[in-house]
């Protein structure tokens, strides 16, 4: 072989390898990162409760007779919840020690309570902080705790290997009119997408699709897929992807990206439920696998 096509075949193997290790280091730094997120003061692993925030007032404490009831090591009394339609507030209990952000309060405050991702106001006493957030037609009450037994029994997720075959382009096919679809809630409540289309692809000699949903917020396509692996090696629950918009008609599925939910580590995180059209009838073994159990007192 001549010797100059000799070093055109190793130019291009040289950038195919180095291709290869970028996308690989890329992969990699992406599930460091979930780790350092999942240990971090952002942590979903340290939700202890979920409540929902009815109209009127809602006192707060560990006394049994207290509306929402925290736990054991929370003071008797911490203050009470008023809600009025859109309209919240919070007074602490006589004598509670309660922060605002971080500062202390001792009188009626009214309470910001965005949509996530925007940041809510958080009430902290201890250990344990207070946000809301508006969850389908309603409030739901958050309490985290920084002692959290969920946090502090978790060991770090869990991955198939990389797999390149994983990592395919799909076909966008776009719906013929945007229309919105309610995506059900693990806390029985609903939350309005709105429908982009369907994403096909090729994988393993099948012929596949799921759908690509869209929140108000969002910029990329955010899919949520079942598949043959879901409740034994991965979560029962489903995988997340977030998909870049299409461009020319194409996007990219890589499925080596494919995520768990928060509801995956703590029972109180409130998480989508897959539509049963993204239920794949074949095993996807890339992406994040089940947590291993442990025991949580």
């Amino acid at each position: 072989m001549p010797h100059s096509k000799l070093t055109t075949i190793f130019v291009i193997l040289a950038i195919v390898i180095a291709a290869d290790n970028t996308y690989r280091a890329e992969i990699e730094k992406d599930r460091r990162d979930t780790d350092e997120m999942l240990r971090s003061t952002r942590s979903p692993l340290l939700l202890v409760g979920r409540f929902t925030l009815q109209e009127g007032g809602s006192s707060a404490g560990s006394d049994p007779a207290c509306t929402i009831v925290l736990p054991a090591k929370a003071p008797a009394h911490v203050g009470t919840f008023t809600r009025h339609g859109t309209v919240i507030s919070f007074e602490p209990a006589l004598g509670a020690s309660v922060t605002l952000n971080g500062k202390p309060v001792s009188t009626y405050v009214a309470l910001q309570v965005p949509a996530a991702p925007k940041p809510s106001d958080h009430i902290g006493f201890g250990d344990f902080k207070f946000y809301i957030r508006p969850i389908s037609s309603g409030f739901t009450l958050f309490l985290t705790d920084a002692q959290s037994p969920y946090f502090k029994s978790f060991t770090g997720t869990k991955w198939f290997a990389i797999d390149p075959a994983y990592r395919v382009t799909a076909r966008f096919v776009p719906s013929p009119q945007a229309r919105t679809v309610l995506v059900p809630y693990t806390d029985g409540g609903e939350q309005a997408f709105t429908l982009s289309g369907n994403l096909e692809f090729q994988l393993a000699g099948h012929t596949l699709r799921l759908l690509g949903l869209q929140s108000p917020s969002s910029k990329s396509l955010f899919i949520m897929f079942q598949d043959q692996t879901s409740g034994k090696e991965t979560y029962g629950g489903g995988r997340f992807l977030e998909v870049d918009m299409p461009e020319n008609g194409k996007t990219i599925l890589d499925f080596n990206t494919a995520s768990n939910p928060y509801c995956a580590y703590d029972p109180y995180a409130n998480c989508p439920i897959p539509l049963k059209e993204n239920r794949l009838a074949l095993p996807i073994r890339a992406g994040q696998k089940k947590q291993p159990e442990t025991s949580v007192h």
